[in-house]
């Protein structure tokens, strides 16, 4: 087995990627047909048959008989890039989750201060890409839905993708929760690491699920729609197959009901004439004479008159004056998901809570008030009690 030459440095990499782009731009293009001749290469590098070999030892491109064909690696790198990966990858957001459970582990593990923010640097990383990977696979799936419905020829082998793209939205589907359960389970972990900007990464993958959510749904009935006018073209199908053959049997009066359902049902004769409306351009009536005149016999033989027309009072200059009205308010959805991503109770939280502008104490227990009411199904009401200027509250934490 030949062993793979590899590069020194970034630089080398990055100037290796500059001399050849045109190399790469025309086989990334050809990536999917894989019959990129190793002529066209010699012709873009300019017959240097050394730049080709360097690439080869490289582990850049490998050949395949008359073929050049660029690594995998390469052409991964070059679709995640650009956003061109058309694949669903469900066993990387599994890898990412479990990869997510171990750092958390070794994070309560750890009693090295640099090492345990290294640890939390790792979660907050892998949060990120599980949040966004998730929503490239639904964007991905339903891409692959439309694709396997509308451009499939055959009809067994689009039942199959339908079905095999179902397994995927479930499996999505099955890992996010597995994701959320995990973010709400690792209650401890949330409370050791207060950090504004891990709670404000749970805030984004929560909403990122959110959304997934709500597509993989819109994904399920579409799929279910799909299979069924599959289903139903299918029995179509075999109908309009078997009534031609009792025809070249010449059976098909006998054995069919046809003739007797063609006579019951005539519904042509009943059906109103057709009338398309067929609207005129405004520039052909202004400027065509013949238009004009056709218009005015119309109109004289529909009786219609011209009416005159004044011009309308001028607008009062009262009207047009602008005037804003300068209005403080609370997002409470921002609020609901920053309580959730933190362990406090409700009321410390809403007296803490980092507001861009001036509020009393009675404006805290407003939104307390509103926040229990509108999410009462989400919290765990307390049987405990505590005071702040006199006033007296329950204490609520989120589930």
């Amino acid at each position: 087995m030949e062993t793979l030459s590899h590069f020194r440095s970034i630089e080398e990499l990055v100037k290796m990627l500059d001399r050849e782009k045109v190399l790469f731009r025309d086989m990334f293009e050809r990536r999917k047909s894989l019959a990129y001749r190793k002529e066209f290469a010699l012709e873009v590098v300019d017959y240097r048959r050394e730049r080709i070999q360097y690439l080869i030892d490289h582990g850049v491109i490998h050949e395949n008989g008359d073929f050049l064909e660029m690594e995998d690696v390469y052409v991964k790198f070059f679709e995640d890039v650009l956003d061109m990966n058309e694949e669903i990858s469900v066993a990387s957001v599994r890898e990412y989750i479990d990869s997510l459970r171990e750092n958390i582990n070794y994070y309560l593990q750890e009693t090295n201060e640099h090492r345990k923010f290294q640890y939390q640097g790792n979660v907050r990383k892998i949060l990120r890409k599980i949040g966004l990977r998730t929503l490239k696979n639904v964007v991905d799936l339903k891409r692959h839905v439309d694709v396997a419905f509308k451009q499939e020829p055959n009809y067994k082998i689009k039942m199959s993708r339908l079905t095999n793209l179902d397994e995927k939205r479930k499996a999505v589907k099955v890992l996010m929760q597995e994701c959320e359960k995990m973010l709400d389970g690792e209650v401890v972990f949330f409370k050791m690491t207060i950090d504004p900007e891990m709670q404000r990464t749970c805030m984004d993958v929560r909403n990122d699920f959110t959304e997934a959510d709500h597509n993989l749904l819109e994904i399920e009935h579409q799929i279910i729609d799909y299979i069924n006018q599959i289903e139903q073209q299918s029995a179509l199908l075999k109908k309009i197959r078997k009534l031609k053959y009792l025809k070249d049997q010449l059976t098909w009066r006998e054995e069919s009901d046809v003739e007797r359902m063609l006579e019951d049902d005539n519904p042509v004769w009943m059906e109103k004439r057709p009338y398309n409306k067929v609207f005129l351009s405004l520039d052909m009536l202004k400027s065509n004479e013949e238009a004009y005149a056709i218009i005015r016999k119309v109109a004289g033989k529909n009786n219609i008159r011209r009416l005159s027309r004044t011009e309308a009072d001028p607008i009062d200059a009262e009207f047009l004056k602008g005037e804003t009205e300068n209005m403080t308010m609370v997002n409470t959805t921002d609020m609901w998901n920053a309580f959730k991503a933190q362990g406090n109770h409700l009321f410390a939280f809403i007296r803490d809570y980092p507001y861009r502008f001036e509020r009393t104490l009675s404006d805290h227990i407003i939104l307390y008030c509103q926040m229990a009411t509108q999410h009462s199904d989400e919290l765990r009401i307390t049987e405990e009690y505590e005071s702040y200027e006199n006033i007296e509250y329950a204490i609520i934490y989120a589930n």
